[in-house]
């Protein structure tokens, strides 16, 4: 009966797509002790502890994921100098540890991300401070899985024991099942000069410049990325004054870096992260600094894959049967990133002087949950905010920390309370204004990134048999489908950015003829990213 069955016009594909074998939050913890470096003078009292994190390898061993990098850490604090100048130094702390995932195993692909950062130092002696940084990770483990499907199914079935044309009712849902991703980075030097106001004293030296780096434009071109972008500075110093007062001031310089990346063409999307690697400033005269800043950019191009999976069929002959097959996928509902501005009241406390000027304020925030409803994605956490100020007339400088709570919402269309969330926050910028002897207001703008996804089990017809009433007939599905070239044996590879029909016969050991051939490439020198071929 089965072999009398004639079905024309159904076509198999077969996809490689990576399945998430798991998705976790770890916490690693890095210890040290720093020492205070020559000539700088000893430590009286720290004013603020700042680490950066930077992954420098990822493996997967049976049940783990291993995780090794760096944490720099900068320690501002008040020295021991009758003046009490505020100095700062800089170190570097060995990052170690591993998530532990039950069921997975070397060959799968770990994929980690930094989703915080916190920094505590205590003083041991006058030159030496332990530090103690938790870093905060979600491990993602990938595995490859390569699925028949059904592609395309004709608007009508002929079978000869039904009188007239069979008009299947298809049902399909479109989901992104892989994304192609090109790195790349690029170096530049930005430089700038920066203006002392006129509130402030002249500059006699300068204690330390800090500074951060923000994207203003990644713009996509073939081949390459042209990111434009701006570093903000802040310099502490010291005034011209026989009484050695500390300021601070605010600048920026703007920078613009090109990205090669062979393969990217116009349209795709990128996203591109700024590192300083280091910034000095030196002094051009008494009311102008000269900035320069080593900038490192990072920049990713994505391009999702979407897919069409045909996840019924209905109004078949009694004869025909869908088969289908479960489909595990994770699909972005929506990411976005805004910024917010919190306002906090602090209060110094009676064993403190009172604010006679503001020198400097620091804010290090902490993500402590992060909650998906409907529509929304809540980031809940806490800040660490340093006041930085002097009593006067007397100019010496004192620290004031305290700890706040924060929430952001940020606003997601389509996520729900089933989602999986991931929240990241920054801090922009911090102004700290006193307004009382022991009162000063702080403006906080935090930058939140949030992403929803969802987990989802997609039903997926792959395939058509024929059966019986009473059962079931013996052998292969129906004959006359039209089957995939790979089910004679063939590899399958999917084709990524920058790929060449070239560069993949030489991977797999073939030739391009081979391929054209075995896929029916009309045009040797154009194939699609996300284009699955079969290599002989």
């Amino acid at each position: 009966m089965s072999g009398d069955l004639t079905i024309s016009g159904i076509h198999h594909k077969k996809v490689k797509v990576e399945v998430i074998a798991a998705d976790v939050s770890a916490s690693i913890v890095a210890s040290g002790q720093l020492t205070v470096p020559p000539p700088k003078p000893d430590i009286a009292s720290i004013l603020d502890t700042q680490a950066q994190v930077t992954i420098t390898r990822v493996s997967v061993v049976s049940g783990k994921v291993v995780i090794q990098g760096n944490v720099s850490v900068d320690i501002t604090y008040v020295s021991t100098a009758p003046s009490q100048p505020v100095h700062f130094f800089e170190g570097t702390l060995s990052l170690f540890g591993s998530a532990d995932v039950p069921g997975i195993f070397p060959g799968m692909t770990p994929e980690v991300v930094v989703t915080n950062v916190f920094a505590t130092s205590r003083l041991i002696d006058p030159r030496t401070v332990e530090v103690n940084v938790l870093v905060t990770i979600r491990v993602k483990v990938l595995r490859e899985q390569v699925l028949p499907i059904i592609s395309d199914v004709p608007k009508k079935i002929v079978v000869p024991t039904v009188t007239k044309p069979v008009v299947p009712v298809v049902k399909r849902r479109v989901v992104t099942v892989e994304r192609a991703v090109l790195q790349g980075e690029a170096q530049t030097i930005a430089v700038g000069t920066v203006s002392i106001p006129p509130d402030k004293p002249g500059v006699s030296s300068i204690i330390r410049t800090s500074a951060a780096g923000s994207v203003t434009r990644a713009n996509v071109q073939r081949g390459k990325v042209i990111v434009d972008g701006v570093v903000s500075t802040r310099t502490l110093y010291v005034g011209l004054s026989p009484q050695q007062p500390v300021f601070s001031v605010d600048g920026s310089i703007t920078f613009s870096v090109i990205v090669d990346l062979p393969g990217v063409e116009v349209g795709m999307f990128a996203f591109a992260a700024v590192q300083i690697e280091s910034v000095d400033a030196t002094i051009v005269n008494p009311r102008t600094l000269r900035i320069r800043a080593v900038v490192k950019v990072s920049v990713v191009v994505t391009v999702e894959r979407e897919l069409s999976l045909v996840t019924g069929i209905g109004a078949l002959p009694p004869t025909l049967v869908p088969v289908t097959q479960d489909f595990l996928v994770e699909e972005i509902i929506g990411q976005v990133q805004d910024d917010s501005t919190i306002t906090v009241q602090i209060v110094v406390p009676a064993t403190h002087p009172g604010i006679g000027r503001v020198i400097q304020s620091f804010a290090q925030p902490k993500v402590t949950k992060t909650l998906v409803r409907d529509g929304v994605v809540l980031v809940q956490g806490t800040l660490r905010i340093t006041l930085l100020f002097s009593e006067l007339p007397s100019q010496k400088v004192f620290a004031h920390v305290q700890t706040v709570p924060f929430t952001l919402t940020l606003r997601i269309a389509g996520a729900h309370p089933a989602c999986c969330g991931v929240a990241e926050v920054s801090v922009v910028r911090v102004v700290a204004v006193p307004v009382q002897p022991r009162v000063a207001n702080v403006r906080v703008t935090l930058r939140g990134w949030g992403m929803a996804t969802n987990i989802d089990t997609v039903p997926t017809v792959v395939d058509i048999r024929s059966h019986e009433a009473g059962g079931e007939l013996p052998g292969p599905p129906v004959s006359s489908i039209t089957q995939d070239p790979s089910s004679s044996g063939g590899r399958v590879h999917v084709v990524q950015i920058g790929d060449t029909l070239f560069q993949i016969a030489q991977r797999y050991g073939t030739t391009v003829d081979a391929i054209v051939q075995a896929n029916n490439i009309q045009d040797p020198n154009r194939i699609m990213v996300g284009d699955t071929l079969v290599i002989p």
